[in-house]
């Protein structure tokens, strides 16, 4: 009897974080079939001819805002837009807010409303007033929490003693820790400083968040994570300084993953100057060595995942620098900005690109090789 496929991929070169291989790609339902040359096209009820290109896993960004101009549904079809069939939105408890509440509403309106596969983690931002519940967050399938380690004056910042009691609590139940690592108070102080002085509002953004101060909140969060022997996520690790705790820590055996995004790969603080409040993002935008040691990280695999950490605000050039929110969209362009400093430039190969934006991300988050491959049995989350 003849295989038959819904979905038959023909003559692609299928890439995955293994290698590059001419291949078809049978699918029946949502899932892979088989991946092989020269598959049967009798009875396929659809057949794409891939000849000339590549067919990708689809990427999994892990670093996804849906809460400010894009609600869960428009983020996902701007994500589907950019190659991304799967996304982890940060679920933000804030002060006053329920953990368990608020992960229900992030689910059931995913549940109701994306276009594309979903998974959550938790964003504490009243650690004291939370941390009983997280035990339980464990029930409803969610591992990942995350917090600040800045942002004192807008009332995001959990000190250490809190940070410590998530990494406990955490550490304890199997899960993993995400942190924002920039010293909060040493940048609030300075950023007095410089107003005092009288410098202006670009000037006291970039003074007040030195890269040293980023490798220091690392290596403090770093330093906690293994007296509570809790694994230890980076999102968006800015500078190239920041990976040296990080490669001491995997020296020493730690488990500590680590996030870069597209804009630290590829913009510099001098876009600060041009656009202003549009280019306000946190961590902030650094310089051209930050650049290349980012991309030295990744190539050295220092780095393990690239994601957008897609925020987009209402925010024009000319508004006031301070009043303006930080973050920027990303979703869109992850894949294509990626592959395009990092391939086509000669940074990366293909198979690494797919580690750093699909494998990889599965393999941490728990999803691989349902997702994050090309393989028969994983779901058909498809780029071409």
């Amino acid at each position: 009897m003849t295989e038959t496929f819904d979905l038959l991929i023909r003559d692609g070169v299928v890439v995955t974080g293994a290698g590059m291989v001419r291949a078809d790609v049978g699918v029946r339902g949502e899932t892979i079939a088989a991946v092989a040359p020269d598959l049967p096209t009798e009875g396929a009820q659809q057949i794409v001819d891939a000849s000339g290109k590549f067919v990708l896993p689809g990427v999994i960004d892990v670093h996804t805002h849906p809460v400010y101009l894009d609600d869960i549904h428009h983020t996902s079809i701007t994500a589907a837009f950019g190659g991304t069939t799967t996304t982890i939105h940060y679920a933000y408890a804030r002060p006053g807010m329920k953990v368990l509440d608020t992960i229900k509403k992030f689910r059931d309106d995913g549940l109701e409303h994306s276009l594309t596969d979903f998974g959550l983690h938790v964003g504490l931002f009243d650690v004291a007033n939370q941390i009983e519940e997280l035990p339980k967050v464990f029930e409803l399938g969610v591992t990942s929490f995350k917090v600040f380690m800045t942002y004192a004056k807008i009332g995001w910042m959990t000190d250490d003693y809190w940070l410590m009691a998530v990494l406990d609590v955490v550490g304890h139940e199997g899960g993993m820790v995400a942190v924002h690592a920039e010293n909060g108070l040493a940048t609030d102080y300075l950023q007095d400083k410089y107003n005092r002085m009288g410098l202006s509002a670009l000037e006291v953004f970039t003074r007040t968040r030195p890269d040293v101060l980023e490798a220091e909140a690392i290596n403090r969060a770093i330093a906690m994570a293994k007296v509570a022997n809790c694994a230890l996520y980076i999102p968006h690790i800015s500078a190239a300084k920041a990976l040296t705790p990080i490669r001491q820590a995997r020296e020493e055996g730690q488990v500590v993953y680590t996030e870069t995004c597209p804009q630290y790969l590829t913009l510099t603080e001098k876009m600060l100057h041009k656009k202003g409040p549009q280019a306000k993002i946190g961590p902030p935008l650094r310089t051209p060595e930050d650049n290349k040691g980012l991309w030295q990280g990744i190539q050295d695999g220092t780095i393990d995942a690239v994601a957008s950490d897609h925020a987009p605000k209402p925010k024009e050039v000319d508004d006031d620098f301070f009043e303006a929110p930080y973050g920027s969209p990303q979703a869109e362009t992850l894949l294509t900005i990626t592959y395009d400093a990092g391939v086509n430039s000669g940074y990366i190969s293909l198979p690494r690109l797919v580690q750093l934006l699909s494998e990889t991300p599965a393999r941490i988050f728990g999803y691989y090789p349902k997702k994050g491959t090309i393989a028969p049995g994983s779901d058909a989350d498809l780029v071409i």
